[in-house]
Parts: structure tokens; C-alpha cells; sequence
């Protein structure tokens, strides 16, 4: 029977926690290769740090690669194709040591000790876990009815839109991410929304069909980068999704994790908020402009 991926921490509510599996029902096994006869499991919604090695060996396990096909090994951003060779966390410009990659195959002799240490966990991990039953990845699309919590994490309650095009709430607030099990929402995030739903679905959609119409007729400039770079008037593909997407807002606050996309989707017909890391491979389709 496939083991559940679970968090495990010392303390029940701070502290940080690691991912990982009890072998029978007792030993604690990280993914990071922690180890600690006091390590407990926790629930998801704890106000614990999540071991940024966990977080990157999530990744390598619950993201497919890019169709199109990706190097095992890239050079860091902002070097040359033949610095240090980096391991590369499948679907993402993110080295399995951490380090922000280019988009270039690697042709460096020497590979990085750090990401070399981790794939090694990360093997050993699997090894003695077996059959893992997995978290699901994050979803590339928002539900219509996504709710999320403030910043501070103040008020667990309540929970609020997100405006992709202030980053913040519709009510100004600064928000952390979506959240489940709040008992209300916030109404003038409510009113906001509603009214830029309208906006979206009477004058944006039908635009954006047009564009898309349009699409296979315009000159293109395609590329592979970072999330964090697209532009509105962008359209985009990644891992994990058979969709096109359409940029028509993008918001990407310095320091935050993710990027927040407001997109049309051509083959569902919709407007849709994605939310999705900024250190993402995305594939790249930017119109040229005429001379």
C-alpha cells in the first residue's frame, strides 16, 4: 500500500516542518534526509516553516517536465553555459540546491555538490519509502469561488478576493494565498469582484476570443523563461496543463513566491486567475512587432 507524503515537525504548531512518510506507522523518513526520533506528523494549516529542501524535493516528485523536453543539468542565472553545472527541478528554472537557472543546456564539466547531495536524498528518500501517495500539485487555475487569507493571517475567518491587477485584495488588503474553511468573505472584496466579473465576462472574454482567433496568424517570438516574465499580450504553455493561456493582467511583487496571472483560456472559453511559481518554465509566444 503506496505511503501518504505527510508533514512532520518537533512541535505540533511552529517550528520546521519537513516532508516525509512513517515507516511502520513509527519511523520518521524525510525527503531532505532529516533525522529525528522526535519528528511528528502535522497538519497543513500551522503556522511551522516549511523545510526549504522538502519544499524543492515536492516539487521534483509532484511536477512533470515540459513536454517539449528539458536538460537534466543548466548553468545558474546570469552565467555562462560552461559554469557549474546545476540539477534542475523538472518543469522549473530552479536548481535542486536553490539556485534561479537559466534557460540554456549546460556544457560545464564540474555539476554542483549541493544539488548532487540533494538528488541523492531525494533517491534514498524513495528508495526506502517505496509506493508514494502523493499531495496533488498546484493547480494551474483558481476556482471561480477562491478565497484567501490576509497577509498577517490575522483573521482566519473572513477570507477575500484577489485583484490580479493590484496584487492585493479588492479591498486593499495584502493577501497570503487561497484558503479553505473560512466561514464568510469580506464584502467589499465581494461587491469589487462581482462588479469586475461583469466587466470581464461582458468586454474581456469576447476580445480575448478574438485575439485568440488571430493567434495562428501572427508573427511570434517564441521562447522558454521564467513565469515571472511574462507580459499581457503574452500567450503561454507549461508542465501539468494541455491549456494555452492568454496573459491579459500579470502581477509579480518583488519577494513574493508566485506570480498572478489573470488569463483566457482557449480551450475552456473562459477568463481565468492562475497563480503559479515565478521560477516556472514556461513556453513563450510573444507577438513581433512591426518595424
Amino acid at each position: 500500500m503506496p505511503l501518504p507524503l505527510i508533514r512532520l515537525a518537533l512541535g505540533p504548531t511552529n517550528g520546521v516542518a519537513h516532508y516525509g512518510v512513517l515507516l511502520d506507522g513509527a519511523e520518521a523518513v524525510t525527503t531532505c534526509a532529516t533525522h529525528s526520533p522526535d519528528l511528528k506528523p502535522v497538519t497543513e494549516n500551522t503556522a511551522h516553516l516549511t523545510c526549504r529542501s522538502c519544499a524543492r524535493a515536492l516539487l521534483t516528485l509532484t511536477t512533470p517536465p515540459h513536454p517539449s523536453g528539458e536538460p537534466d543539468e543548466r548553468p545558474a542565472a546570469g552565467t555562462g553555459p560552461t559554469a557549474l553545472a546545476h540539477r534542475t527541478i523538472p518543469g522549473h528554472l530552479l536548481a535542486r540546491c536553490g539556485k534561479p537557472l537559466d534557460n540554456r543546456r549546460s556544457s560545464a564539466r564540474r555539476s554542483c555538490a549541493s544539488c548532487a547531495g540533494a538528488v541523492e536524498a531525494l533517491n534514498g528518500f524513495c528508495r526506502r519509502s517505496g509506493e508514494l501517495l502523493l499531495p496533488p500539485a498546484e493547480p494551474c487555475h483558481l476556482d471561480t469561488g477562491t478565497l484567501w487569507a490576509p497577509e498577517d493571517r490575522s483573521d482566519q475567518v473572513i477570507g477575500h478576493r484577489w485583484n490580479a491587477a493590484a496584487g492585493s485584495g479588492y479591498c486593499g488588503r495584502p493577501l497570503a494565498g487561497p484558503t479553505s474553511g473560512v466561514l464568510g468573505e469580506c464584502a467589499p472584496c465581494r461587491i469589487a469582484w462581482e462588479q469586475a466579473e461583469t466587466y470581464r465576462q461582458t468586454i474581456v472574454l469576447p476580445r480575448r476570443r478574438t485575439l485568440a482567433a488571430s493567434w495562428p496568424y501572427r508573427t511570434l517570438d517564441a521562447f522558454g523563461a521564467r513565469a515571472d516574465s511574462l507580459e499581457p499580450g503574452d500567450a503561454y504553455t507549461l508542465s501539468g496543463c494541455p491549456e494555452r493561456h492568454f496573459v491579459v493582467e500579470a502581477t509579480s511583487r518583488r519577494g513574493d513566491s508566485h506570480a498572478v496571472l489573470l488569463v483566457y483560456v482557449d480551450g475552456e472559453d473562459r477568463i481565468a486567475e492562475c497563480r503559479i511559481r515565478r521560477d516556472r518554465l514556461v513556453a513563450v509566444e510573444r507577438p513581433v512587432l512591426a518595424a
